[in-house]
C-alpha cells in the first residue's frame, strides 16, 4: 500500500451510528457482565497522516493518550481470549507511512487486540524496520495478507503471468518473515477479481504448484503459516467454498498451508457456516469475521452463532481477525477492487467500530465456550 495522497475526492456520505441495533442483539444473546466493553472514546479520534478520499491528516497520537482516553471512564483493562484477536489495518488507515503505522498499531493495542493484519498488495512499499519498530512499541503480533492481480495470477495458463505471481508471492513472504508475521493469508492462489469464466485444469495445477513451492520456501526460512482465503465467486473462480479449499489444500499437501475462512464470503457461498468450519477441522488456520455489508458486526445477516459453534466443535484456537472496509479510509483504487460503493461507517467511527467488534467476538466466544 502506498502513502501517496489520493486525487479522487469522495462524495458527501451520511454515515449511520453503529451502536443500537448490534448492541441490542448482543444483549439478547449474551448475559451482561460476561466481558468488558472496551471502546475508545471520541476524545481519542485522530486523523492519521495520509490523505484518503475525504480527510486531510494531522499530527500523530501516542498509545498512552489513546489508552488514557479509553480508560478515563473507569473501564477495566481488556480481557484476553484463547484465540489471538486481530484487526485489519484497513480499519484504521489506507496507507503505511511511519505515522500511519504508529497510529494504527497504537489504536489496535488500545482497543485490546493482540494482532494487526497488514496488507501487502505492494510488498516493496513496506518499510520493514519502521514496521517492526511500530509493532514492538505497541506490543503487537502481526499477520499479513494480499490478493494477486490479473497480471500476476498464479492460476493463469500463461507461464509468464504465473512467474510474475510467484515473484510477488516471494516478495510478500520475504516481508512477512522479516516483520515477524505468524501468518500470510489471502487470495494467494489467484487474482482478486471477477473472472469471465471458470479456472482451467492447467490453471488450477499451476496454482497448486505455486502454493506448494511457496510453502516449501516458507518452511525452509520461517514458521510462517500460509492461509488460503476462501472468497466468493465474484472475487475468484478457484476456491469459493470450504469443500473446494479442502480439495486444494489436500493437493498442495504441505503442513504449513491452512485454510482461511471469512464470514463475509461464507455468508454468500456456504449453506452452513458451522458445517464449513467442521469440514475444515484442523486444516483451519485463520478466520476473518466480517459482516454481510462490511459494516459493524451483528448488524447484518451473518450467522455468527453458527460460526462460533463450529469453532468450538473443532477446538479452534487460531487467530480471529475483524475485517471491515470504508471508503473514508481505504484508497479509491482499492475501494474499487473491493466494490465499496457505499459506506456503512465513517472515519470518526473507527475506534467505536473496532472496540464493539472485539466485544462482540468475546461475547460469542463466551456464549459458545471458546474461552
Amino acid at each position: 500500500m502506498t502513502s501517496a495522497p489520493f486525487a479522487r475526492p469522495s462524495a458527501s456520505i451520511a454515515t449511520p451510528r453503529i451502536r443500537g441495533t448490534r448492541r441490542e442483539r448482543l444483549r439478547r444473546d449474551v448475559p451482561r457482565g460476561r466481558y468488558p466493553v472496551h471502546r475508545a472514546t471520541s476524545t481519542a479520534v485522530h486523523r492519521a497522516s495520509v490523505p484518503t478520499r475525504a480527510h486531510a491528516r494531522g499530527g500523530a497520537i501516542s498509545s498512552a493518550a489513546i489508552s488514557s482516553a479509553a480508560t478515563s471512564s473507569g473501564e477495566s483493562s481488556p480481557a484476553r481470549a484463547s484465540s489471538p484477536l486481530g484487526v485489519h489495518a484497513l480499519v484504521w488507515t489506507g496507507g503505511w507511512s511511519a505515522a500511519d503505522a504508529d497510529d494504527a498499531c497504537a489504536r489496535t493495542a488500545a482497543a485490546g487486540y493482540d494482532v494487526i493484519e497488514i496488507p501487502l498488495l505492494n510488498p516493496s512499499s513496506v518499510d520493514v524496520a519502521m514496521t517492526k519498530n511500530a509493532l514492538a512499541t505497541h506490543g503487537l503480533g502481526v499477520a499479513t495478507s494480499l490478493g494477486l492481480s490479473f497480471d500476476a495470477d498464479v492460476s493463469s495458463d500463461d507461464a509468464s503471468i504465473v512467474a510474475r505471481g510467484n515473484a510477488l508471492l516471494d516478495d510478500a513472504l520475504d516481508v512477512s518473515v522479516r516483520i515477524g508475521a505468524t501468518h500470510m493469508c489471502g487470495i494467494l492462489y489467484s487474482a482478486l477479481g471477477k473472472y469471465p469464466r471458470g479456472c482451467t485444469s492447467t490453471g488450477r495445477a499451476n496454482a497448486v504448484a505455486a502454493i506448494k513451492r511457496l510453502a516449501k520456501k516458507a518452511a525452509d526460512t520461517s514458521n510462517v503459516v500460509l492461509g488460503l482465503e476462501v472468497v466468493n465467486r465474484y472475487e475468484t473462480n478457484l476456491i469459493n467454498t470450504a469443500e473446494q479449499a479442502m480439495a486444494f489444500v489436500n493437493d498442495v499437501d504441505e503442513p504449513n498451508v491452512k485454510i482461511h475462512l471469512d464470514t463475509y464470503h461464507m455468508n454468500i457461498e456456504e449453506s452452513s457456516l458451522e458445517a464449513a468450519v467442521v469440514l475444515c477441522g484442523d486444516r483451519l488456520g485463520y478466520v476473518h469475521v466480517g459482516e454481510s455489508d462490511r459494516g459493524a458486526l451483528g448488524t447484518g445477516n451473518v450467522d455468527f452463532d453458527a460460526l462460533f459453534r463450529g469453532l468450538r466443535r473443532v477446538d479452534y484456537d487460531g487467530p480471529i481477525t475483524f475485517e471491515s472496509f470504508s471508503g473514508d479510509v481505504v484508497s479509491p483504487e482499492l475501494s474499487d477492487v473491493l466494490c465499496i460503493w457505499r459506506n456503512t461507517w465513517g472515519f470518526e467511527q473507527r475506534d467505536e467500530l473496532a472496540g464493539d467488534a472485539r466485544s462482540f467476538v468475546l461475547g460469542m466466544m463466551d456464549k459458545h465456550g471458546l474461552r
